[in-house]
């Protein structure tokens, strides 16, 4: 990358259930950290707009995006649909972050409209926030272009080895990229840029060089977790692997709806998602607004909530029927949440969050100013300056396949190849490794037969500490090295390569050398943090 091009850099925070922007002059003496408040539609500025977008019928075209897809979702008001020249069955998608995540069983991600995908819902996505970012930029710096614009996007820690190839193919769809400046997007996990924004705040409250803490980052989708050491010049080093999984504020969402299900019965809220999905969102923002996120969990802090459906959601009550609607009617249609009830949808999640673990305790949790941008203003930061970072602990295990003899007496009988050989996994690094950035790890390796003009190191990766074999399960091919072994044939087996993985602030670099001839190959692969 030519970082001396760069002007400024711009982070994303691209999130399950909001995303957001911040931006900075790189040039500036002491740079800037800027959030975007200004979102499409009406209403207050606010740090981040809905990860939410509103399709025509055949998905074509994506009529609203933001808080208006989910405003204007599902309007059946034929003045509406005139006005906005949409078919009669408007999509709403959202949460389709989560397809992303491996982890996570088909059943639980969100169903998306038969001839759409989740890729080209992020690309569309990244579209339209490009259009704000690129407005707000010009209002801002008008003779900026965008080969001096540096995008750093943040990623959970838990996602799989894939996902970042993917949202890089989709920031290249997407056109915040082109062919001259693919290289003008980095990535960084989004616990490792909520560290780097609670820096200051940290040693506001006495921690100093050499000190630990822990960063909890609980957003809408995703709940990751990590330890870092502050070193001198505000640099960081990772003390465990990061660690993470799908238990975040849009859980307790789902919890809500499906109390409300209960309720007014199943097929009531079911006819409210087909037919008036729009007022179904606004019954969650109300939830989110003035129920969630003033929930502190005290007994004696919290009055008992009547949820007015007449005023709050009144398009759901010609779907009651039967018994419930008689037993509703008799409380006027005033839904009681108490305590009990309220604790028990934040229970289901939190308790997935305690479940998370460390090897180590810590003496103290930070928590920033302003919780909602710390990621994105984090994002920034670390594209500010990505030597900040000096150590990660690996999240994988890094090794490369190998031939061997096979062993009828230990090794596994169907994996045994035609020429009586197997192919075991040779290990280069471990996973929970700490390691400091640029650090190499690398063996020796012959050719399997004299007559060999070619090698091929095929590098794997699985979250097992000591695998055997590249067939095991969870075990990913990561990438390929070919290199040639056309001289020194009178030699046979005895023409050593030395093949190294060294692990970079953001790519991992595999090098073979042949010892030789000094002929050396080289080829990246994303680092996966």
């Amino acid at each position: 990358m030519d970082f001396l091009n760069i002007r400024v850099v711009v982070g994303i925070d691209f999130g399950t259930t909001f995303s957001g922007f911040a931006y900075a002059h790189k040039r500036s003496l002491v740079p800037e950290i800027e959030l975007n408040t200004r979102w499409p539609g009406p209403g207050k500025e606010r740090e981040k707009t809905n990860t939410v977008l509103l399709y025509d019928n055949s998905c074509k075209e994506v009529l609203k995006w933001g808080e208006q897809a989910l405003i204007y979702g599902q309007k059946k008001n034929k003045k509406s649909i005139k006005e906005s020249g949409s078919p009669q069955n408007p999509h709403v998608i959202e949460r389709f972050k989560l397809h992303l995540d491996d982890k996570l069983s088909t059943d639980g991600k969100p169903r998306l409209a038969q001839n759409l995908n989740y890729k080209r819902a992020i690309i569309d996505y990244l579209k339209k926030m490009k259009e704000v970012i690129k407005n707000t930029l010009d209002k801002r710096w008008p003779d900026l272009k965008l080969t001096q614009v540096l995008f750093v996007l943040c990623v959970p820690a838990e996602w799989g080895p894939h996902t970042k190839a993917i949202m890089r193919d989709c920031a290249y769809q997407a056109e915040l990229l082109n062919e001259s400046i693919k290289s003008h997007l980095e990535f960084t996990t989004e616990p490792e840029a909520a560290a780097l924004h609670c820096l200051s705040s940290i040693r506001e409250h006495g921690l100093t060089d050499g000190d630990t803490f822990l960063v909890v980052d609980c957003g809408g989708g995703t709940v990751d977790l990590t330890m870092r050491t502050i070193q001198m010049g505000n640099e960081l080093n990772e003390e465990t692997e990061r660690t993470g999984d799908l238990c975040g504020g849009t859980f307790v969402d789902q919890e809500f709806i499906k109390f409300i299900g209960r309720t007014v019965g199943f097929n009531a809220l079911q006819n409210l998602k087909t037919y008036a999905y729009g007022d179904l969102q606004k019954l969650v923002i109300y939830f989110c607004d003035q129920i969630k996120h003033s929930f502190t969990g005290d007994p004696d802090e919290y009055e008992t909530i009547g949820l007015d459906l007449e005023f709050r959601c009144p398009s759901l009550i010609k779907y009651i029927t039967g018994a419930t609607k008689t037993i509703l009617e008799k409380s006027e249609w005033v839904i009681e949440l108490d305590f009990k009830t309220l604790k028990k949808m934040f229970d289901i999640v939190i308790d997935k969050i305690i479940g998370e673990q460390f090897k180590r305790r810590v003496p103290y949790i930070a928590s920033p100013q302003q919780p909602v941008a710390a990621i994105v203003k984090g994002a920034v930061a670390y594209g500010l300056d990505m030597s900040r970072v000096k150590r990660r602990v690996l999240k994988w295990t890094y090794g490369v396949a190998v031939k061997a003899n096979f062993d009828i007496g230990n090794d596994p009988l169907e994996l045994r190849t035609g020429d009586n050989k197997i192919w075991k996994f040779d290990l280069l690094a471990v996973r929970e490794t700490n390691v400091s950035v640029n650090k190499e790890f690398c063996k020796e390796y012959k050719p399997l037969n004299p007559e060999q003009t070619m090698a091929e190191f095929n590098v794997y990766i699985t979250t097992a500490y000591q695998p055997k074999y590249i067939d095991e399960d969870g075990m990913r091919l990561l990438g390929t090295l070919k290199i040639t072994l056309s001289r020194w044939l009178s030699l046979g087996r005895d023409r050593p390569v030395e093949f190294g993985l060294t692990f970079g602030a953001m790519e991992i670099k595999a090098t073979a050398r042949n010892t030789l001839t000094n002929e050396t190959y080289h080829t990246t692969f994303d680092l996966e943090r």
